[in-house]
């Protein structure tokens, strides 16, 4: 028995010593991988060398220090002059490729601007604006300008759009003749423009569609031009050159120098040019199957007239035509009224309507369409029908619109009538009512519109006006004061739609805000420049903005000074434009009559409205620096850098596991 015991007592350690091993098995830690590659690709060597001189070759080759990929070079490497054939760009390995497909220059300096397409292949790290050039004569030219380029209208940073300068300074060399040198924008907007012959140029931005590297009016190309020549400089100075210790702490600031290029800080205001675009049809649609829809890309004088093709109508007036629901869409409803020709799958009709020239754009032409409209609902619904009635038909021998099925026959729905705004006013609110299909006649009478006075309701007095651009849109106008009462009432059946569908019994309560749940805002303008006519300050309005920079109030600049009434509680930004024209709304330039765009000025801080509260302000637009937004409001914003720093405490710490089971690695090749 002590024997055993003994034995026992042996065995202990093993035992112990097993276990501790078992246990440590289960719970392995994350294996630490090092430190996250936080430094972006280094140029190590080239062939040809950087900068070099009377090379006659097609082919470069870049080195660099670790595998890297570029991302998008089609789009993100710009080979300067612009090339006709795009270039072979490819990465493999530590090494870059180009070979150019045009013809080379004679004494021309070549670059090929990489912008920050070049990435190393793990952690993505971005070589910044990093170019190589070339010359294929005894000068390698060396100057450089560079700027940012702001989207005119909401300040937004342009990103990826071409920018170029021309040593012609003609008026024509922009639309005429290719970019002499060019660069790309960030997603900063910021742009670099390198190896630059001395001289004197014009500097322009292009949305350069059909990739001519030229203005094309008719293409609906977005642009900005600089209205100064432009001379390029450099010069050497003393400049701080910092060393970092890691990406927060600084380890030394050293005074070394530098070659500077200017300029350095131009700002371009980039927009779509104002000129009406060339006249032209859009795709048509058919929506439904009693509504077609003809789209035009600009505002049309005429309404077409649609000649049936593979129908013959009843009526001389088979449809009517509204203006479309978009406003912006230049579009031409068409609602048919024989339900004959609305229930066929396949509508042939021929359109003329006025556009432009080809070849002579300013010259206006007849053009003349053939249409199919399809309703394809209509066709899905013929297939699953199997049984169809017989259909009687007209003394003409069209079957008539009596004799259809139920099923052929439009729904009988009531004509629906939206009221807005309800419940509640606001003192500067319209109240307008619409319809989902055109009424056959609209009149004042047919609404009634009561006031609340104690516990009665009394006629109160509107004028009704039709909205010029929203279709079977129909405003009551009213003046509306602080706690006023009202109620409009449409009775049952008393408006019909051209389909025969009458409006059920509508009421809407409606109560005006008190002056209390208001906050106000006013805001005095210092620094407006003048007019250089008439010496008076040039006319302006702002526009109070919401958290996401959409306007939902304007004021005009009056004894300079912005007033904003009746402001609901809320946090608010604020712009002014500058409204040469007066005419109470933001304009494009341009180019074809050297007009720069309106000139648009944020205010930098937030306003906070609170109930029956009044904030004053004073707003010095001398002080504001071009282009710049409160950083809330800006969308265009760079992709936030994805580098992060490894917790090596974090990283040794094993992983929980949602189950009892130990977290064992590597069995099978499950673990991960």
């Amino acid at each position: 028995m002590k024997q055993k015991i003994y034995d026992l007592i042996l065995r202990l350690p093993a035992v112990f010593l097993l276990w501790c091993i078992l246990f440590a098995c289960a719970n392995i830690g994350n294996p630490n991988g090092g430190p996250y590659d936080e430094d972006p690709p280094k140029f190590v060597g080239s062939r040809p060398a950087m900068n070099q001189l009377n090379y006659k070759g097609k082919k470069i080759e870049v080195f660099f220090d670790e595998y890297i990929s570029i991302e998008n070079p089609g789009e993100n490497v710009i080979v300067t002059p612009p090339q006709q054939q795009s270039p072979f760009v490819q990465a493999v390995g530590k090494k870059v490729t180009v070979e150019l497909k045009d013809t080379l220059i004679e004494n021309t300096t070549y670059t090929v601007d990489f912008t920050s397409s070049l990435v190393d292949n793990n952690e993505k790290n971005a070589l910044e604006n990093f170019s190589f050039a070339f010359s294929t004569g005894d000068v390698l030219d060396t100057l450089q300008i560079s700027g940012v380029l702001m989207n005119a209208e909401d300040l937004e940073p342009a990103q990826k759009v071409l920018v170029g300068i021309h040593s012609n300074l003609s008026d024509t060399a922009f639309t005429k003749t290719r970019f002499l040198r060019t660069s790309k924008t960030d997603e900063r907007g910021r742009f670099t423009i390198h190896n630059i012959t001395p001289g004197d140029y014009h500097l322009f931005a292009l949305e350069d569609k059909n990739r001519n590297y030229a203005y094309d009016k008719n293409n609906d190309e977005a642009l900005a031009f600089y209205d100064s020549i432009i001379i390029p400089t450099c010069e050497r100075a003393m400049v701080p050159d910092t060393i970092w210790r890691d990406t927060v702490t600084v380890d030394t600031v050293l005074m070394v120098e530098k070659t500077l290029f200017y300029p350095n800080d131009l700002v371009l205001w980039f927009f779509r040019d104002s000129i009406t675009p060339r006249q032209r049809m859009l795709k048509p649609e058919r929506s439904q199957d009693y509504l077609f829809t003809l789209k035009f890309n600009a505002p049309t004088d005429t309404l077409p007239d649609p000649v049936p093709l593979n129908f013959k109508p009843y009526d001389s007036l088979w449809y009517i035509t509204q203006r479309g629901e978009d406003p912006e869409s230049f579009s031409i409803n068409y609602w048919i009224l024989d339900s004959m020709i609305y229930k066929m799958d396949t509508l042939l009709v021929e359109v003329s309507y006025w556009k432009n020239n080809d070849t002579i754009p300013d010259l206006m032409e007849l053009q003349t369409d053939t249409l199919s409209l399809i309703n394809r609902d209509a066709m899905q619904k013929k297939k699953k029908t199997t049984k169809k009635k017989p259909v009687k038909v007209r003394p003409s021998g069209e079957a008539s619109a009596d004799s259809l099925s139920a099923e052929e026959k439009p729904p009988v729905v009531p004509l629906q009538v939206a009221v807005t705004p309800s419940g509640t006013l606001n003192p500067y609110d319209i109240i307008s009512v619409r319809f989902n299909e055109p009424v056959m006649e609209v009149y004042k009478e047919c609404f009634r519109l009561e006031i609340g006075v104690d516990s009665l309701w009394e006629p109160a007095d509107f004028e009704l006006k039709e909205d010029s651009l929203l279709a079977m849109t129909y405003h009551i106008i009213r003046p509306l004061r602080y706690e006023e009462r009202y109620r409009l009432t449409l009775d049952s059946a008393i408006l019909c739609g051209v389909y025969g569908h009458c409006n059920d019994s509508v009421t809407v309560g409606m109560t005006v805000k008190g002056e209390k749940d208001y906050g106000s805002l006013i805001i005095a303008v210092q620094g407006l420049p003048l007019s250089g006519d008439s010496g008076r300050a040039v006319p302006a309005f702002m526009e109070l903005l919401n958290g996401s920079g959409a306007p939902i109030a304007k004021a005009f600049v009056e004894n300079e000074t912005a007033t904003f009434k009746d402001v609901n509680p809320d946090k608010y930004y604020a712009r002014i434009i500058l409204d040469t024209n007066e005419n109470g709304k933001w304009d494009a330039g341009s180019y074809e009559k050297r007009r720069q765009p309106e000139s648009v000025i944020y205010f930098m801080s937030q306003f906070e409205i609170r109930q029956n509260w009044k904030i004053e302000e004073t707003w010095d637009i001398r002080q504001s620096k071009p282009g710049e937004k409160p950083d809330e409001l800006i969308k265009n914003k760079p992709k936030e850098d994805k580098k992060k720093k490894r917790d090596y405490k974090e990283d040794s710490k094993p992983k929980k596991s949602n189950s009892s089971t130990p977290n064992i690695r590597g069995i099978g090749g499950l673990g991960r």
